[in-house]
């Protein structure tokens, strides 16, 4: 029996860790597995018997104190503990951790990935690189062998059009303005520099979206994410903006949205970061700097309709390629 462990309460989970759990579990029971989540941790994980493979989802921040000893118990009965680590934030901004109360969140974290190191047989994160600075910045943990595990795709767009270059075209914003690096004003600021030219679009569950976007030309909204390709076609958008800049935490891990995209074949800019470079290739034609606006602009004029079907069918293979389902798969090889 394969079980799937989730540390999270996924009710008050959010953005991409909900998505992930949700298409996980998915994946453990379609394949006959067993799920052990929030008030049933106790009982279930004292239950269970002859476990193949006890997969680990951990929280962002810490483990609770019932997770201890179910875990310690998984562990005993499995063959396998594969923990999956979400992000090292910490380990590479311990400046931003000095008032009292951080000081306490930075110590239960390090406690807590000491503890789910130990436990584990093996360790996954969304990529190789950010295990690799996992155990550098981590020298006193246990080694344990390690691989990447990327967020996938899921309910993809069968057959995506293209859109009518001969109207104006639409780009798009997906996903929340709160994160720190997040970038969305490089959004902004060409959207009021090409006004004229594009339609803007922002899509995000933010409270306060209204008041960080004020710009009358940007059309702000919330659209449940299995309606979202049927908004890409009505509103003849034909390109995303991921406006995360390049920095030592954003270019060792994978944003979730990068996967909608392909999941929805909407061709996106980004930067060069080294796991989209590895997803994409180096050939990618939509990797840019997000500060040089011309740039941009000049690269959507230059495209045709038959290099933007090419790109079309890139982004379907690399969804199919990178479902859920396979990421499942390699958690059982």
């Amino acid at each position: 029996m394969n079980i799937l462990y989730i540390v999270p309460n996924v009710l008050n989970a959010f953005g991409g860790p909900n998505t992930r759990t949700k298409r996980l579990k998915k994946e453990f029971l379609k394949d006959g597995g067993e799920i052990i989540e929030t008030k049933q941790k106790f009982f279930r994980s004292f239950k269970l018997r002859k476990i193949n493979l006890a997969y680990v989802e951990s929280a962002t921040n810490r483990i609770n104190l019932i997770d201890i000893p179910c875990l310690f118990f998984l562990r005993l009965r499995s063959k396998k503990t594969i923990v999956f680590i979400r992000d090292i934030y910490i380990e590479l901004f311990p400046e931003e951790y000095t008032s009292f109360r951080s000081r306490i969140t930075y110590f239960f974290n390090k406690l807590s990935n000491f503890y789910l190191t130990l436990i584990s047989t093996s360790m996954v994160f969304p990529t190789k690189e950010m295990g690799e600075v996992f155990f550098q910045k981590n020298k006193f943990f246990p080694k344990r062998p390690f691989t990447d595990l990327p967020p996938g795709t899921h309910e993809i767009t069968e057959n995506r059009a293209s859109p009518n270059f001969s109207e104006k075209l639409g780009i798009l914003y997906l996903g929340s303005l709160g994160y720190t690096n997040s970038g969305y004003q490089n959004f902004i600021d060409f959207a009021e520099m090409f006004k004229n030219e594009y339609n803007f679009y922002i899509l995000s569950g933010d409270k306060d979206l209204k008041e960080k976007v004020t710009a009358s030309h940007i059309h702000l909204g919330k659209v449940p994410r299995k309606n979202i390709p049927q908004f890409i076609q009505e509103n003849n958008i034909a390109f995303a903006f991921h406006t995360r800049p390049r920095n030592i935490y954003d270019d060792i891990t994978f944003p979730i949205k990068m996967f909608d995209f392909l999941s929805f074949q909407l061709p996106f800019f980004s930067e060069e970061h080294i796991p989209a470079k590895r997803l994409l290739g180096n050939d990618y034609p939509l990797f840019a700097s997000l500060e040089n606006k011309q740039e941009i602009h000049r690269k959507i004029k230059s495209i045709n309709p038959q290099e933007y079907q090419a790109l079309l069918s890139l982004l379907k293979e690399l969804a199919l390629n990178n479902t859920y389902d396979k990421r499942y798969k390699k958690l059982l090889q």
